[in-house]
């Protein structure tokens, strides 16, 4: 798969479930049961990362 598609697809992914575009390439995710002065940042969404407030850069 090209890397623009692949980029492009898990940006629509992660928009599609809620996720906030912040800039091409990064989304946030705000979660309820999240500590306010924490972010996780990966570059591959986790369930594991339910009750975290998480950064995603693609």
């Amino acid at each position: 798969m090209l890397p623009n598609l692949e980029q492009e697809l898990a940006g629509l992914a992660a928009e599609s479930i809620g996720w906030l575009p912040l800039e091409n390439g990064a989304y946030l995710h705000i979660s309820s049961e999240g500590k306010d002065d924490r972010v996780v940042i990966t570059g591959l969404p986790d369930a594991g990362l339910d009750g975290e407030n998480v950064l995603l850069l693609v």
